[in-house]
């Protein structure tokens, strides 16, 4: 392939990409040469050759991590994978989630026995798909050649994390949890929790790697340690990996916890029964695993089942453990507009004009729905509040969860609505009765779509205390 690219770069003439690869065989040596760190970190892209092979070696994921150090939230729109074999999903290294690339295979949709046929094999090109693939692939790096260095050299934003994101420490793991880590990683963050340490960073290799692991643990509210048969790397003059984060979150979850409104330290660890689905040997004693490989703490908690029960459990968890806050409802942007579409289903119309009439106490013009007339009539009149109201709350009492997120997934859509700028807010009020589809809105809210979700499940009523943090917010009095 990279002969092959040199040719191609011939061909399309312009600005050609300088091509470098590794021809030493780093696995041999015991750390990145200066050669290898020096290319890194002068490179613009990272071309990953994806096979089975690739994800089990240990010196591919120092690679990757390197270029995540130089380029941060950009290097995944710096990387481009070649597919050499199929690999699935949830085994690829998180920078390569969700990455399409150039397949140099093809797979029939049955998945039968011989579906795959590879393009390359054994040195030798075995269909002419390859040359194609490989044309797509040089066209691509070259376009990228051409853009200004000062195109080339932005890099995207870093997502902000929602203000009362918590954070749970997960601890990097050995070679044999790899695909555990990354299955872990994802679920955590796509429920918009921070994971600590970030994914793409590593532990240090020399003395400060327990400070690096005791300051990531510091805002967490628990530990995640993975326990398989191996320990990992050991750093300088430390413990390996698995071990010694064990160490550290033990001395961690013995500290006084300091701030009261936070749930208690503690370590969640799976060390499965089972390694393996292929697995016939015997079967593993749980605590035995973690007597092993660390001190077993009376507050841990053990799983040995199969990794999508353990990541049932410990979401699970966590949801038992949320600290509610009563956020605040930002209408303080509304400058003169004050118009708020109070929308709500037939049911809960008592509990609307509750709203809509402290709302107009505040000085704010309450907006409601027509409920009776023609469907076409009532949809086109929804459309319109939609399209002018500056602002939109959702009154959800009796309602069902489904008219919310269909509703919810409307507002997202602003500029469909014919709308010129997007909505000064869009909350939810979620009200009696309470219930668990509810606190799992008020906790994980689709942020493209709702900015905020006011819990007042428990409530009695709908009054002038209850409201506060619309009242302040509306009257622009946020001290």
């Amino acid at each position: 392939m990279y002969d092959q690219l040199l040719y191609e770069f011939r061909n399309l003439g312009g600005a050609r990409p300088e091509l470098w690869r590794d021809v030493h065989g780093i696995e041999r040596a015991e750390q990145f040469s200066r050669v290898i760190q020096s290319q890194i970190e002068q490179s613009d892209l990272l071309l990953v050759v994806l096979s089975p092979n690739f994800i089990q070696r240990e010196w591919c994921q120092r690679e990757m991590d390197a270029f995540q150090r130089r380029w941060g939230a950009d290097a995944r729109r710096r990387t481009v994978v070649v597919s050499k074999r199929p690999v699935p999903l949830e085994l690829r290294p998180p920078l390569l989630q969700g990455q399409e690339g150039y397949d140099f295979f093809f797979q029939e949709r049955d998945g039968g026995a011989g579906a795959i046929q590879q393009y390359f094999d054994r040195g030798t090109v075995i269909d002419d798909r390859y040359y194609d693939q490989v044309s797509s692939l040089a066209r691509y790096l070259s376009s990228f050649s051409d853009r200004p260095a000062s195109a080339r050299a932005e890099r995207e934003p870093t997502r902000p994390a929602p203000p009362n994101a918590r954070t749970v420490y997960v601890a990097k793991r050995a070679a044999d949890m790899r695909a555990a880590y990354n299955r872990i990683v994802e679920e955590l963050e796509g429920r918009q929790f921070i994971v600590a340490p970030p994914p793409n960073t590593e532990i240090p290799h020399d003395h400060t790697a327990a400070e690096m692991i005791a300051a990531a643990m510091g805002n967490a509210d628990l530990a995640v340690h993975l326990l398989g048969e191996k320990m990992g790397y050991a750093p300088e003059d430390a413990e390996p990996i698995a071990r010694l984060q064990l160490t550290e979150s033990a001395i961690r979850a013995g500290a006084p916890q300091s701030d009261k409104q936070r749930p208690q330290f503690h370590r969640v660890i799976w060390a499965p029964r089972i390694l393996t689905e292929e697995a016939t040997g015997q079967e593993r004693d749980s605590t035995a695993v973690l007597s092993k490989f660390g001190q077993h703490l009376p507050s841990d908690k053990i799983v040995g089942e199969n990794l999508s029960k353990f990541v049932d459990f410990l979401v699970q968890r966590l949801d038992d453990q949320i600290v509610v806050q009563t956020p605040v409802l930002d209408f303080s942007d509304l400058q003169g507009d004050a118009s708020v579409y109070v929308y709500h289903r037939p049911e809960d119309q008592d509990h609307a004009l509750e709203l809509a009439k402290l709302l107009q106490g505040e000085n704010l013009e309450p907006r409601l729905p027509a409920l009776e007339g023609d469907p076409a009539e009532l949809a086109a009149l929804h459309r319109e509040e939609l399209r002018n109201c500056k602002s939109v709350v959702l009154c959800w009492a009796n309602a069902s969860e489904v008219w919310v997120k269909a509703t919810a997934r409307e507002l997202g859509k602003w500029r469909e609505l014919g709308r010129s700028e997007k909505f000064g807010c869009r909350a939810v009020v979620a009200l009696p009765p309470p219930g668990q589809r509810k606190l799992v809105l008020s906790n994980f809210p689709p942020r493209n779509e709702i900015d905020v979700v006011l819990d007042l499940t428990a409530a009695p009523s709908i009054d002038r205390e209850t409201l506060n943090p619309v009242i302040r917010a509306s009257s622009g009095s946020m001290s």
